[in-house]
């Protein structure tokens, strides 16, 4: 039983996420960039912006779960540098000096198959959410934040890279359009939370509105969540409203 076992789990190393099977070399560097359960999660931070990059960095070294391994002030810098130090995910300013943001996370992907990227911006509209969708974005971090939404965009992040190292398939987030059907109905509540993520409220603003606790938004947000096979904010509007 252990041999069949044993066998079992080669050959779904072998099956790269989404693209057939890795050379030994990728699929090492795969298995070595996902974080396993209780290791802090190694971030990258692109932003043109030194205080967002010193704000984020203090974010991260206070969590407990997450460690800032490089800091970049443009797309070409960390195009250069971050393959060096190989992030687990990478906070990716959307507004940078010279290459955009959706450029330098195309070029970073290609480097670090397994990287997840997290897009930080001001803008929260439907075009910017799929263009970013589209270019492969993992996740949004939507200006100006609190610190528990910068850790929960990042958690779910952490959470995609275990799920496709565990399943050997990218779950890649899904572009407008090219949806899948929910298995579950949203409630009304859950529906009133919607609408207001897909307005582009924070999450403080959305529970002063319902008048609810800011606990019961994130729990409505984690059934809306598992309803909706999403696993982030951006995924989660784009599939709502599909």
């Amino acid at each position: 039983m252990d041999a069949v076992r044993q066998r079992a789990s080669a050959r779904r190393l072998q099956t790269a996420p989404g693209k057939g099977r890795f050379s030994a070399k990728t699929r090492s560097a795969w298995c070595y960039a996902c974080p396993k359960p209780g290791d802090a999660t190694t971030v990258g931070i692109v932003d043109g912006d030194d205080g967002a990059r010193r704000r984020l960095r203090r974010i991260l070294e206070r969590s407990g779960e997450f460690r800032c391994v490089a800091c970049y002030g443009s797309g070409e810098e960390a195009i250069r540098e971050a393959p060096k130090v190989r992030p687990q995910i990478v906070l990716m300013g959307l507004r940078l000096p010279g290459i955009s943001g959706f450029q330098c996370m195309g070029r970073l992907k290609g480097l670090m198959p397994w990287l997840r990227v997290v897009l930080v911006s001001e803008a929260f509209d439907l075009p910017t959410i799929s263009a970013g969708s589209v270019a492969g974005g993992d996740g949004y971090l939507r200006k100006p934040y609190s610190r528990v939404e910068c850790l929960n965009v990042l958690a779910f992040a952490r959470g995609r890279c275990r799920s496709a190292v565990q399943h050997g398939a990218e779950a890649g987030v899904v572009a407008a359009g090219s949806v899948p059907e929910s298995t579950g109905l949203l409630t009304h509540r859950e529906e009133d939370v919607m609408r207001r993520l897909g307005n582009g409220l924070l999450y403080k603003e959305i529970a002063d509105e319902l008048g609810i606790s800011l606990s019961a938004v994130h729990k409505h947000q984690h059934n809306i969540f598992l309803k909706l096979h999403a696993a982030n904010r951006t995924e989660a509007i784009l599939r709502w409203q599909a």
